[in-house]
């Protein structure tokens, strides 16, 4: 089962990787001063058709474009900002086949916002804060991020990401004999962020998720460990 899911999850990372690498490729100007991102479906002497990454389609008459860019490899060179402060927001699944102590499979969904600063495309520290739902527990994280931009010269940009810190159990309890308690958490992984200009973009990444915890009944304490599968989907501002 365990491995039947990292299968299953590589398998969808892949997928999306390869469709949004493969829609965002040209930048139509309009005269209103609008810019639209993503994909020629259609040029002809009379309109441009164009789809975007949530596959909307917009058709634009000649008249009302000014003009249209290919997004080459100077696209990232000309876009990227190399140094300053960055917020990532991103959220989703953690999912492996992993069952607590009174036998509930652990499924659970994540959310993280994180603010630092960019020194240079290898080094980005920042600090992030979020929620992550357990079916049985409930944690806030608070983690110190480190990531990096593997290539800046393209709009499709890899990159890496190592956090590590600690997470507040905030566990619902209505037992007085029943204390829940948070633990270290850990993360480390890869992804893709489809550039738009600047800091501004789409990421989406794939890594694994330590967490600890631990559960005291009537002076009993037993310890949770939960490994996961993490795949985030959020933007860089």
């Amino acid at each position: 089962m365990k491995n039947y899911l990292i299968k299953t999850f590589y398998l969808a990372f892949i997928f999306l990787i390869n469709q949004t690498i493969g829609i965002a490729q040209h930048r139509v100007h309009l005269k209103n001063g609008s810019q639209i991102l993503g994909k020629i479906l259609n040029s002809d002497a009379s309109s441009v058709a164009i789809q975007t990454i949530d596959q909307s389609i917009w058709v634009f008459t000649n008249s009302e474009i000014q003009q249209v860019d290919t997004l080459s490899q100077n696209f990232g060179k000309t876009t990227y900002k190399r140094k300053g402060f960055v917020n990532y927001t991103e959220l989703g699944p953690l999912a492996m086949s992993n069952r607590a102590s009174n036998g509930v499979t652990t499924s659970a969904f994540s959310f993280q916002t994180t603010n630092g600063y960019r020194f240079n495309p290898l080094l980005y520290l920042g600090v992030g804060v979020g929620a992550d739902l357990y079916a049985v527990q409930t944690f806030v994280p608070v983690v110190l991020s480190v990531r990096g931009d593997l290539s800046t010269t393209s709009a499709k940009i890899p990159f890496y990401f190592v956090e590590g810190g600690y997470s507040i159990n905030a566990t619902s309890n209505d037992v007085p004999t029943i204390k829940y308690q948070g633990g270290a958490t850990f993360a480390v992984g890869l992804g893709i962020k489809l550039l738009f200009q600047e800091n501004n973009g789409f990421l989406l990444g794939l890594g694994y998720r330590y967490q600890e915890s631990s559960v005291t009944e009537k002076l009993q304490k037993s310890t949770e460990v939960f490994n996961r599968l993490s795949i985030r989907v959020g933007f860089s501002f």
